[in-house]
């Protein structure tokens, strides 16, 4: 939620996470900094690249939001949560509910199926590879015997 455009690479090729929308006795106010470190680099592939492209006003600037409110603030996630994520979900055929956090899970789940190494994971993500194999890994992978 606090991502601007500062934070996206001009060739759009990595995205700088960095800064959080918390919030405060006035209200909602990105700080800086990350619950577990200070900031972390998340490469782009052309999939993101496109949509990030598609969504970009001509006017987009550094410090202008990526994903602003209608009135240009920044969003509150309980907000998105109570509201569109509940009602995207229910659009969904066949999709039970979940929680907005669970597709953090399901990206890290979907990196590991496509082999993504485990430590460049948890490097994307702001997680120990340890973490990654004890929450992640070990409810994905399917055992089997390679032929020797």
């Amino acid at each position: 939620m606090g991502l601007q455009w500062k934070h996206i690479n001009n060739d759009f090729t990595q995205i700088r996470f960095e800064q959080a929308v918390v919030i405060s006795e006035s209200g909602l106010t990105c700080k800086p900094g990350l619950k577990t470190q200070r900031k972390r680099v998340f490469p782009i592939n052309n999939r993101l690249a496109a949509f990030l492209k598609s969504i970009q006003s001509v006017d987009a600037s550094g410090e202008n939001k990526i994903f602003p409110s209608p009135e240009d603030k920044w969003i509150d996630v309980q907000n998105v949560s109570r509201r569109a994520w509940k009602t995207v979900l229910e659009k969904l055929d066949g999709v039970e509910y979940r929680k907005l956090y669970q597709t953090r899970h399901t990206f890290i789940t979907m990196a590991l199926k496509n082999g993504v190494d485990v430590k460049d994971l948890a490097k994307m993500v702001g997680n120990s590879p340890e973490i990654i194999y004890r929450h992640y890994a070990g409810q994905s992978r399917e055992l089997f015997l390679p032929e020797f």
